[in-house]
């Protein structure tokens, strides 16, 4: 496969679309490996943070129409979809997009809508954390992770490449998959599991708290670590991501209440069998 990006570096220009834990630390690392990175985010303090860290080069007003601009979407999943009104001409000009959402249905119909179907490829790097923001990020955090790329009809052979390359420069390993598969495997493999931090950690504050405080162990602080999360964030996903998760959240509540009844029923020999099954399943996935 022929480089697109790093044989001709003098020839192209990044711009990043939001300087948060994701699209920060693409800045990192792609200035790092001597790339023009411009950006833009609606926090002048953060811009000029990265900035005077030569993290990026300036903004949109640093842009060459000599140059093929390359624009990389990395904001919360509301946030974006406002990017398509709000900056048309960047994504009109541009030689190739993608973002790095977690949800993508709303993300394609638009891409559909304003004829971008050839250049804008769906692209999400497993990467988050409960630590956000600019400040958070670093160079190395996509390396050995994966990243998501779904193919749309339309989509050039040229736009997918640049989207395999992309993540290849910044260390991690694609992995094509549907975009309408992908929403329903995020569903439940990080959007539920949040809804379950979330709603223990709420139990909690229903709780006298200082009861309970002294005697959280490991276990406990790792499961819930990702009710740290960025609230706004959340929030997004949950409501771009509702079918998907509602249909979870009721499939969770089954198996909740399996436990609810075998505990009520005081049946020992059905729910060791339970827990037995469980446990089975659990070990299939690490393998």
């Amino acid at each position: 496969m022929k480089k697109i990006f790093s044989q001709n570096k003098k020839n192209i220009q990044f711009l990043i679309i939001g300087l948060g834990l994701i699209g920060g630390s693409i800045a990192k690392k792609l200035s790092k490996n001597n790339y023009e990175v411009l950006a833009i985010d609606k926090s002048k303090k953060i811009f000029e943070m990265a900035k005077k860290a030569k993290v990026i080069r300036g903004g949109q007003e640093k842009i060459d129409s000599k140059k093929k601009l390359f624009v990389i979407l990395a904001l919360p999943p509301k946030d974006l979809l406002k990017v398509f009104q709000e900056f048309p001409k960047f994504l009109d000009t541009s030689e190739f997009i993608t973002d790095c959402s977690s949800v993508k249905g709303d993300i394609y119909k638009l891409v559909k809508k304003y004829n971008l179907s050839s250049k804008f490829i769906l692209s999400h790097p497993i990467a988050g954390s409960e630590n956000s923001g600019f400040i958070n990020s670093k160079a190395n955090l996509f390396k050995d992770r994966i990243s998501t790329i779904s193919k749309l009809p339309g989509n050039s052979s040229r736009s997918l490449n640049a989207c395999k390359e992309l993540w290849d420069e910044l260390g991690a390993t694609s992995i094509v998959l549907d975009y309408k598969l992908h929403d329903k495997i995020f569903s439940l493999t990080s959007h539920l599991p949040h809804i379950v931090a979330f709603s223990l950690i709420s139990l909690f504050s229903k709780r006298k708290i200082s009861q309970y405080k002294n005697f959280i162990g490991g276990g406990l602080k790792d499961f819930t670590r990702i009710a740290e999360s960025d609230p706004v964030m959340w929030e997004n996903i949950f409501s771009l991501n509702r079918k998907n998760l509602l249909k979870d959240i009721n499939e969770l509540q089954n198996e909740i209440d399996n436990f609810k009844k075998y505990i009520s029923n005081d049946d020992a020999t059905k729910l060791l069998s339970h827990l037995k099954k469980i446990k089975k399943t659990k070990k299939s996935l690490n393998q």
